[in-house]
């Protein structure tokens, strides 16, 4: 039997563990903004689903820019640190 005949069988079980880890996470966010954001400023508690939404708010807002540092990261070392710098042109001795 191939090695890669066995692993495929646990695709199924990756899939639904990664979908029950983003529930998972979800229902976290909402246990700890209910227990410390409420409290703290006395607003509301927030439900499952507004949990979810608040993950998926956050990572539109701080999560979406890794591509943009990644091209400006390369074109700071590709033009600013391994710019060769001028040399001084050898100057002519006087005879």
């Amino acid at each position: 039997m191939c090695k890669h005949s066995k692993l495929k069988k646990f695709i199924p079980l990756f899939i639904l563990g990664g979908i029950g880890l983003v529930f998972l996470f979800g229902w976290i966010v909402q246990l700890l903004w209910n227990a410390t954001i409420s409290e703290i400023f006395s607003v509301q508690a927030i439900t499952y689903w507004q949990a979810f939404m608040l993950i998926i708010l956050c990572k539109i807002l701080f999560g979406s820019h890794y591509n943009v540092k990644k091209h400006h990261k390369q074109h700071f070392v590709k033009h600013h640190l391994f710019k060769k710098e001028k040399q001084p042109e050898a100057e002519e001795k006087d005879e």
